[in-house]
């Protein structure tokens, strides 16, 4: 809205015509413009509309407008993240005495109505909106400019069922995976359907994420920690499974001592492996979870050792990738 003396008129003397309605290019307009705006190839942002024109002079144009922004996108807590967007309006070629911008309401909240079509992706939050004078030292003359702050809420049921749901799942398996023992084949089963199903996760996320992001999605930090803990929990899987065949050259050289010492100690007691230490030391046959370990007579077999130590180090994993889900669960929730 703004004031044209040019188009003042005495309805009396024109049948009474109060109200004209003219084609925007008929009249004069003020070029207020986005300044921060993302498209800077298309500065058009409003449609081709007619002006309403009264006696009086003043004008009053409201065209739809689509504007392009680029906010600064912070998406730790991603696809629940909230995120916050500044415009600046004002006219390009004016300052501040030639174009005197104000905010036509006496509100500074920026309610959901003042929107048309909003994105089916963002729920509005709230908004504010204010006048700003700014000036330069090149020049005396001030710049208005209508400074508005958005604040938007990512609709995240879609990518719930597609990203969180199926984090929670592997997160599952994984922990299943520990949970079974160590010389057991089917951990490499249960560990590749997990390293594969993560895999996956990752490169869909690599499509759907925005790039121009100042962090890192926490999802994304979970799946890269799940798949290298997956990853090495395969490799220990395999190395015990081989070390455990007394036919293999390395089931005959023990542990180093230190290692041994530290498995063999508290430590196996404290992560309940005690019914792994009893096989340590053994030489002959022994049953260990329910499968016989087969030896030479000829040479001692520390395929126990190698598996007690196994243990340790899978036990230790399972305890640390538990406390990381707990812990990045805690922190990926509590904002929503």
């Amino acid at each position: 809205v703004w004031q044209d003396e040019r188009l003042q008129w005495d309805y009396k003397n024109y049948g009474n015509l109060k109200v004209l309605h003219l084609a925007d290019h008929e009249v004069w307009q003020p070029d207020i413009l986005l300044y921060n705006n993302a498209d800077t190839s298309n500065i058009d942002h409003y449609g081709n509309t007619q002006v309403i024109a009264g006696d009086d002079g003043r004008v009053v144009w409201v065209p739809p407008g689509e504007f392009r922004v680029e906010c600064p996108l912070d998406l730790t807590h991603w696809p629940y993240d909230t995120q916050k967007c500044h415009l600046w309006f004002g006219s390009w070629t004016f300052h501040g005495w030639q174009v005197n911008l104000d905010l036509l309401r006496n509100t500074s909240d920026i309610s959901r109505g003042w929107f048309g079509k909003f994105s089916s992706e963002w729920q509005f939050l709230s908004g504010k909106i204010r006048r700003e004078v700014k000036k330069y030292q090149c020049c005396p003359e001030p710049y208005m400019m209508i400074h508005a702050f958005i604040v938007m809420q990512r609709v995240s049921g879609t990518f719930t069922a597609t990203v969180v749901i199926p984090a929670c799942v592997i997160a599952v398996l994984t922990l299943t995976q520990f949970i079974l023992p160590v010389r057991e084949k089917k951990r490499l089963v249960v560990g590749c359907c997990c390293a594969l199903m993560t895999i996956l996760e990752l490169l869909y996320l690599a499509t759907v994420i925005p790039r121009l992001s100042t962090s890192t999605p926490m999802i994304v930090t979970f799946y890269g920690q799940t798949l290298a803990v997956v990853v090495a929990s395969l490799l220990v899987t395999a190395v015990v499974i081989r070390l455990s065949d007394s036919e293999y050259p390395a089931a005959s050289t023990p542990p180093p001592d230190l290692l041994k010492g530290l498995a063999a100690g508290p430590l196996a007691s404290i992560l309940f492996l005690q019914h792994y230490t009893e096989k340590v030391g053994r030489s002959g046959g022994g049953d260990e979870d329910g499968e016989v370990l087969d030896t030479s007579k000829n040479s001692l077999n520390y395929g126990p050792e190698w598996l007690l130590l196994a243990a340790v180090f899978d036990r230790i994993a399972a305890l640390i990738f538990f406390t990381a889900f707990v812990i990045t669960l805690i922190c990926y929730v509590a904002p929503v």
